[in-house]
């Protein structure tokens, strides 16, 4: 599946492009997603090229962190439902980039206990549900 996405592909080189998502399994939902939260602080770091190393970062980057979205596949996940509403604090779903927390991102893949039903009415307010 592929996935419409923001890549930050190294320092000050950002843009819309096309990414691979990782096959969902067993316990994953795959989630549309319609508001992802950013952070100044972190992203601003890549942006500049001055984020300091730590596991797991790179570019490819998908930006983004916490995501409200709708699940549009459930696999073995039982508490979830196509259509069903859900936060989800990110996810590392991509085939050949980093995600680390990425949401900026169409549709991601996360694993379902990760993922919160909430209410449709929330809009954007739905992505920061991690501050609340």
């Amino acid at each position: 599946m592929l996935s419409h996405a923001v890549i930050m592909k190294g320092p000050r080189d950002l843009g819309m492009d096309s990414v691979g998502l990782i096959s969902p399994k067993d316990g994953d939902i795959v989630v549309k997603v319609t508001h992802s939260g950013i952070s100044t602080g972190t992203e601003k770091l890549f942006w500049s090229g001055e984020m300091p190393p730590f596991p797991g970062m790179g570019y490819p980057l998908v930006p983004g962190y916490e995501a409200r979205g709708e699940v549009i596949e459930s696999k073995g996940a039982p508490n979830f439902k196509v259509g069903d509403v859900v936060f989800v604090p990110g996810s590392n779903c991509y085939a050949g980039a980093h995600g680390l927390f990425g949401a900026a991102s169409n549709f991601i893949v996360t694993a379902a206990n990760r993922a919160i039903k909430i209410d449709r009415n929330l809009e954007e307010e739905g992505a920061l549900l991690a501050l609340a």
